[in-house]
């Protein structure tokens, strides 16, 4: 009989594959977009973006969970915990990043021509680029953090529960750590907001656009969605899954710190819910896109 940590495990490897799976479908889509293009579309450099961030937040956050929960003895010495930790900690902030410009990008992209986002409106698919490369400095040098604030080789490995990463590797009874965990909830929260702000700002530009049509569309028998509204539904579908598994992490986190304990379920129920939204996206942004053949969509 399978224990609850087995069941765990199939559990997480399930959906590490098929997350795994759908960010890959998603990035070679997108790829072979970009290069066969006439013109680059900067939507495409976002989701290509999106898409690699969350199939390295699934190799590393869910393989480590995994064979820890099958109790597969630590291979990596200290250094190799280090990196995978940061790893970690890097495609997470990534994934962060790329949900949060592909929401403020598709705000500003439905606005109003003749609106305050004009100048913005011309300007946003150049800034594309330089703000992904921003990114990655940006988390590069903050992640850093990382590293230093891990614990020592003497308690870096658990052999009975496989490699010392992630949660596990932060000493909730260090201030330092604790100080950190804040300003991550924090950083979180202020990019969130960001996503936030723009998912409504997106949600009455569409309540808009249909109470001005909403005489057309009584004399027309077509209910056809037009690809750009189909687009902004699908990205706030994104944003909305992304705050729903991503807000009780950080509680879990400032709990364990803040009452100096780890729970047996927190540990294994945030790492849980971290692994859901980047296998659920790539699905959420296949399903409008053109690339696809209908009976790939549909089937």
């Amino acid at each position: 009989m399978l224990t609850l940590d087995e069941i765990l495990g199939i559990v997480y490897l399930q959906l590490t594959g098929t997350g795994f799976l759908g960010n890959l479908t998603l990035l070679i889509l997108n790829s072979f977009t970009f290069l066969t293009a006439h013109t680059v579309r900067p939507k495409n450099i976002i989701i290509i973006q999106l898409a690699f961030s969350n199939a390295m937040v699934l190799l590393f956050r869910g393989i480590p969970t995994i064979t820890r929960l099958w109790k597969v003895k630590c291979v990596l010495d200290k250094s190799g915990i280090k990196i995978i930790t940061y790893m970690q900690t890097l495609s997470r902030g990534l994934s962060l990043y790329s949900t949060c410009l592909l929401s403020v990008f598709q705000a500003i992209t439905i606005s109003p021509n003749n609106s305050m986002w004009t100048q913005l409106k011309i300007k946003a698919p150049k800034y594309i680029i330089p703000c992904i490369v921003l990114c990655w400095i940006f988390n590069l040098l903050l992640d850093m953090l990382v590293l230093l604030l891990q614990d020592g080789s003497k308690n870096s490995t658990v052999n009975k529960y496989g490699c010392n990463t992630g949660y596990r590797s932060l000493n909730i009874y260090n201030k330092d750590h604790i100080k950190f965990q804040i300003i991550t909830c924090v950083h979180d929260t202020f990019f969130a907001g960001f996503m936030t702000f723009s998912s409504i700002h997106m949600v009455l530009m569409l309540y808009r656009h249909k109470r001005n049509v909403n005489h057309i569309h009584s004399k027309s028998t077509s209910t056809k969605v037009s690809p750009e509204t189909r687009a902004t539904q699908a990205i706030l579908l994104l944003v909305a899954t992304f705050v729903f598994f991503n807000m009780f992490s950080p509680i879990f986190i400032l709990c364990m710190s803040y009452f100096k304990f780890r729970n047996t379920w927190m540990i294994p129920t945030s790492a849980l819910l971290s692994l859901c939204y980047p296998t659920v996206s790539p699905f959420i942004l296949i399903s409008i896109s053109n690339q696809i053949p209908r009976f790939c969509v549909h089937r």
